[in-house]
């Protein structure tokens, strides 16, 4: 996730941290000291990402907003993406999809309901 989806967490979660017992990874631009539930990353995502898909395990689920996304698109890093949908428009803040020359052909796999909430679930189609 990027720090300030790792910020917002930290602020609005009561209790632990929801992703305790997983292993937990924070991109940022700034050096920051880890935590006994996240390790902090500066350095070259692609690098990083391509280590982590070499190490046995599951997949890599990335949680966060528009910038960490945005880097992950550029570099083809997206092979399947869930959306959640929910019942507020906001008018301002960081879009989930930022400006750029790329497209993204999506083709659905599923959709869940949660209360007042709606779950997309899409594999990309990359070539």
């Amino acid at each position: 996730m990027g720090k300030k989806t790792y910020d917002w967490i930290v602020k609005h979660e009561t209790g632990e941290f929801p992703y305790q017992g997983k292993e937990c990874y924070v991109f940022t631009r700034s050096a920051v000291e880890d935590t006994k539930d996240v390790s902090f990353k500066n350095g070259d995502i692609v690098h990083f990402v391509n280590h982590l898909k070499n190490k046995e395990g599951k997949n890599i689920w990335m949680v966060g907003g528009g910038e960490l996304l945005h880097s992950f698109i550029k570099e083809n890093l997206v092979d399947e993406m869930i959306l959640t949908v929910a019942p507020s428009v906001i008018g301002k803040g960081i879009p989930l999809f930022k400006q750029g020359d790329y497209q993204l052909d999506l083709s659905l796999k599923g959709t869940r309901n949660f209360n007042q909430f709606v779950e997309l679930h899409y594999e990309v189609n990359n070539e």
